[in-house]
């Protein structure tokens, strides 16, 4: 999957966001040149009003919203009505009613915000980016994906239900004149004139079996969204919320987090020698450290590297599948919200991975033959 990702600011700066286009392929130039074509031929362009701004997109050669005209703007969105399969997502900020620190802060969140729901769906993401200030790879790459499967895997306590993969991912940095940002652009664009002005017609006029728009009571949020894409039909999920029932009595008991601890070391052994490893090659070193260190004394540290490891691994092995029974699904979906508690904050949270450490530790003195490489999967261990 491709993410395409632009900025916006407008309002005279009273609103600042971002917006992604999430589409199974690249966006190529096909796009770009067929609506720059069908300008050039168009005799509407020669009309005083519009020849200048036509004249400057047709020489740069690709369309930036804000400066285009309403010619450069209808053969674009035919473009891409034409050939774009997609969803676009924004989230947009009322600037003046919130304390950001930082414009940096407030598009770090939004960008955050746009992408959340694509870790759900795909195993393989490509991030595009445009350029601007300082945004380089490695910046990506050492904060802003990191923090953001952090808060991802955080969540999975609150919503054990929810599927979340841990994507191979990659970052690219682009100009203006990137294909997909040109689109994603647009969209932007069509989207927040529609926000400013109730007579544009342009967002309605963009594909999609399903738009909305949602804003909060105070009007401090806003946000767009089309849907090109066809969702995955209920009848195909491996888990749902129904398999989440933790009210049995064993779910408050110690035993089950002996248990837990068994089965998340043991998937990690079985996963360190997977014959297919193409979803999880890109941490295997994770992997292949945790099951090395299985039975080696450790601190609350560890138990951390066990739980974001375990979580990666869960959705990217398909640790749960659709015909398992629903008790070992429940025993699953326990392990994983099990885990994720140890990345909160506070007194409980610090205290339930220390008691995670310490049963560790006791199955390392103790019953060293439950964190052997060969056992199998069994939720029922006592």
């Amino acid at each position: 999957m491709f993410v395409y990702l632009d900025e916006t600011e407008f309002g005279e700066g009273q609103f600042s966001g971002y917006a992604c286009l999430v589409t199974p392929e690249r966006i190529e130039q096909v796009v770009i040149d067929e609506a720059l074509e069908n300008l050039r031929n168009d005799l509407d362009r020669f009309h005083h009003d519009q020849k200048p701004m036509d004249d400057r997109t047709l020489e740069r050669s690709f369309f930036h919203a804000a400066d285009d005209s309403k010619n450069a703007h209808s053969h674009l969105c035919k473009a891409i009505c034409s050939h774009v399969k997609g969803d676009f997502r924004s989230h947009v900020f009322h600037t003046a009613k919130h304390s950001f620190s930082s414009k940096e802060d407030l598009y770090d969140l939004a960008s955050k915000l746009a992408v959340v729901g694509l870790f759900s769906h795909c195993v393989e993401l490509t991030f595009v980016f445009e350029q601007r200030g300082n945004l380089n790879v490695g910046a990506l790459l050492s904060k802003w994906w990191p923090d953001l499967w952090f808060d991802l895997a955080r969540n999975t306590y609150l919503s054990p239900f929810i599927v979340k993969y841990y994507p191979k991912v990659t970052f690219e940095v682009a100009g203006k004149s990137e294909p997909g940002l040109q689109v994603v652009d647009f969209m932007l664009w069509a989207a927040q004139k529609a926000r400013m002005d109730s007579r544009s017609k342009w967002f309605e006029r963009l594909p999609g079996w399903s738009k909305c728009k949602t804003t909060t009571i105070d009007g401090g949020w806003e946000g767009e969204t089309i849907r090109m894409l066809v969702p995955d039909l209920p009848d195909v999920r491996r888990y749902d919320l129904i398999d989440c029932e933790f009210d049995d009595p064993k779910y408050g008991g110690l035993d089950i987090l002996w248990q837990i601890v068994v089965n998340v070391q043991v998937t990690i052994n079985r996963s360190c020698f997977l014959s297919d490893r193409s979803r999880i090659s890109h941490f295997y070193d994770d992997v292949e450290y945790l099951c090395a260190q299985r039975l080696v004394v450790h601190d609350i540290q560890h138990i951390k590297k066990m739980a974001s490891c375990f979580i990666k691994l869960f959705d990217n092995i398909e640790l749960i599948h659709k015909e398992m029974p629903p008790a070992e699904k429940t025993f699953w979906l326990a392990a994983r919200k099990c885990m994720a508690l140890v990345f909160s904050e506070g007194p409980i949270p610090r205290l339930h991975a220390v008691r995670l450490t310490d049963i560790r530790n006791m199955l390392i003195e103790q019953q060293t033959h439950h964190l052997s490489i060969g056992v199998e999967f069994d939720p029922a261990i006592p």
